[in-house]
């Protein structure tokens, strides 16, 4: 008997600390008890312990941990080592569910989960989109592609008006709102009957088309469905009475709007066989800068001078053939203004100004600040000179482009039959000399390469990327060289040897007024770097803690942030800001100092909105500012 007595007891204490080690309550003091969670109600959390049954007020809860060997994250739920941005709302029966930032999404309580969060949390605002693509999968699985980047996939999918609701086997479900769904990947096992519509905007819709008129049709699936005007629709596979808009059912389409055809027989251009076709635009403006960029194929081109032009220096042999993969040049050098824009509103400190800027500086309680850039607008289309090597790449960084190798520049500027001037073998009539400033657009009809680049042999020199090395010709790699060491940088120009060959070593360090640069960025990766925000300045404004020697210069009777300088072009000024105010809160959190300012932005992106409120003359008002959003 007392055998069976102890052993009882034994396998309680057992059972006991095996359920309490199960999961873990963490507190937002720190604080935790381990136990097993059990019901949510409005304001406190229900949570079995081998001590008894708890209640913990909601708002002193972190988390509930599941897997002790993944480390919580603030404002994140955790799925089978999936990081949501989420915390929990309700506990109904076996399922838990989660407030997102996409939507919501309703877990079962299974092992899946590592941890819960149940601290409310300010969700950051994901882009929204107008409309998403549906497409075909040879996936026996769903797949959801959101605007934030965030890939949900499972077994079944379902809508309503405002969601996409994907969910699994275990009986989890994602309600995503469809404003921030991307793409829409669908099983084609599942899309018997379906037909594919390409719109004039780029959309893609699979689904069963019906015909509502002559003008309309409706596009219909799990997904939902969808009225289309028939003038909207550029191709479709959905035949009936709409032959006209049959281009051909053999072009396949990807989401990344990659077009494939199947042939019967191969496809030859001058006895070589075509595998692969690729579409650039020959122009392309980066609508975040202005700047205007060439394409500039890839292929192999004579690089170096040629013996035969009479006297040339050693740096520039041997010629050779060299082979350089395709990018995007801009046609123009960086202009002042490009530049100015990148001064005010870049986050780099350490570059020069250059010639024809201006810093600004005010005069604040008796001392002298530099708080922004200016510049003439008559030198606005000048090229940007007296900056350093260094300069131009802490530009080149802010805006995700790149200086161009010694290879790319010279192929820009003189194609592939190894001419000696950009625009042929005749002599220069007309270029810039460097004896004056010109508009970069100002000799567009005579210094002009083979692929339409302005202004490669005249003045100023250019930055390359290279590092100069006299034996680089002779020791370089002949596909995509480039030098990577060294203690001086090339220059490039024409106008100084008379040939476009010409090697100029400079320090990186050196401000020259003769220099200058332009950029490039691979083709491949045009589009996603010029839709890619900048890493800007957020607000473009320059405060000062407000004082009593503030509150008895300059009038002023609030405690806050004085706006001493707004810059031009800021989304401190688009959204209204002004000199003399008093920034007192944002997003309702009360501003002592930067720090406070620093501490409310931290987990914020470009784009997002706050709300900051300042005091002007007395007066309280609300300005809604878009951070990092400027107006170049």
């Amino acid at each position: 008997m007392r055998f069976s007595v102890l052993f009882k007891i034994l396998v309680f204490i057992v059972l006991m600390n095996s359920f309490a080690f199960s999961e873990q309550l963490v507190y937002k003091s720190g604080d935790s008890i381990d136990g097993k969670l059990v019901e949510l109600f409005e304001n406190y959390i229900v949570f079995d312990t081998s001590l008894g049954r708890i209640f913990a007020i909601i708002d002193q809860v972190k988390f509930v941990i599941f897997n002790f060997s993944i480390q919580p994250e603030d404002g994140f739920v955790s799925l089978s080592g999936k990081k949501i941005r989420g915390y929990v709302t309700d506990i109904n029966g076996n399922y838990i569910i989660i407030k997102t930032n996409f939507g919501k999404m309703r877990l079962v309580r299974t092992n899946d989960i590592d941890y819960l969060s149940f601290e409310r949390v300010e969700f950051q605002s994901l882009p929204v989109l107008d409309a998403l693509n549906i497409d075909l999968s040879l996936s026996n699985i769903y797949t959801v592609f959101l605007s934030s980047g965030d890939v949900f996939t499972g077994q079944k999918l379902s809508s309503d008006d405002k969601y996409i609701i994907i969910s699994d086997n275990q009986g989890n479900e994602i309600y995503i709102e469809k404003v921030f769904v991307e793409n829409l990947y669908i099983p084609i096992s599942n899309a018997n009957g379906y037909e594919l519509l390409i719109l004039k905007n780029g959309r893609r819709l699979y689904g069963k088309v019906t015909k509502v008129d002559e003008n309309d049709l409706e596009v219909s699936g799990e997904w939902g469905k969808l009225k289309v005007k028939l003038s909207e629709v550029v191709f479709t596979t959905y035949k009936p009475g709409y032959e006209k808009l049959q281009t051909s059912s053999e072009v396949i389409y990807d989401k990344d709007g990659v077009a494939s055809m199947v042939v019967k027989t191969p496809l030859k251009v001058n006895n070589k066989e075509v595998k692969v076709i690729k579409v650039y635009p020959q122009e392309i403006v980066d609508p975040r800068t202005g700047v205007t960029f060439v394409f500039i194929p890839g292929g192999t081109f004579k690089m170096g001078a040629d013996t035969s032009w009479g006297k040339v220096e050693e740096d520039e042999l041997p010629a050779r053939n060299v082979y350089i993969s395709g990018f995007y040049i801009s046609k123009y050098p960086i202009t002042v203004k490009q530049y100015l824009d990148f001064l005010r509103a870049g986050k780099s400190s350490k570059v020069l100004s250059g010639k024809n800027i201006t810093p600004v500086t005010i005069d604040f309680l008796g001392s002298k600040f530099t708080v922004g850039y200016t510049a003439n607008k008559s030198f606005y289309d000048f090229p940007i000179t007296n900056i350093n090597w260094i300069s131009a790449k802490a530009y080149c960084d802010w805006a995700g482009y790149k200086l161009p190798t010694e290879a790319q520049w010279e192929k820009a500027a003189r194609g592939t039959d190894g001419r000696i001037y950009p625009w042929g073998n005749g002599k220069a009539t007309k270029f810039n000399d460097g004896k004056k400033e010109y508009s970069v657009k100002a000799f567009e009809d005579v210094d002009v390469s083979p692929y339409g680049v302005v202004n490669m042999f005249g003045y100023p020199i250019e930055y390359c990327m290279d590092y100069y090395s006299k034996d680089a010709y002779k020791n370089l790699p002949n596909e995509n060289p480039i030098n990577t060491s060294g203690t001086l940088v090339v220059g490039r120009v024409g106008a100084i040897a008379n040939r476009i060959t010409d090697r100029v070593p400079v320090s990186p360090s050196e401000a020259r007024s003769d220099f200058t640069f332009r950029v490039v960025v691979e083709a491949d990766s045009i589009f996603s770097v010029i839709n890619k925000p900048m890493d800007n300045k957020l607000m473009g404004v320059t405060w000062f803690v407000v004082n009593d020697k503030v509150k008895s210069t300059y009038g002023v009777k609030a405690d806050g942030l004085y706006v001493a300088y707004v810059e031009e072009g800021s989304p401190a000024q688009i959204a209204g800001l002004k000199v003399g105010d008093v920034i007192t809160s944002i997003d309702q959190k009360s501003i002592k100092n930067p720090d406070d300012v620093t501490k409310i932005v931290a987990n914020k992106k470009i784009n997002d909105e706050i709300t900051v409120t300042v005091n002007r003359a007395g007066q309280m008002v609300n300005i809604k500012l878009k951070l990092g959003v400027w107006k170049f």
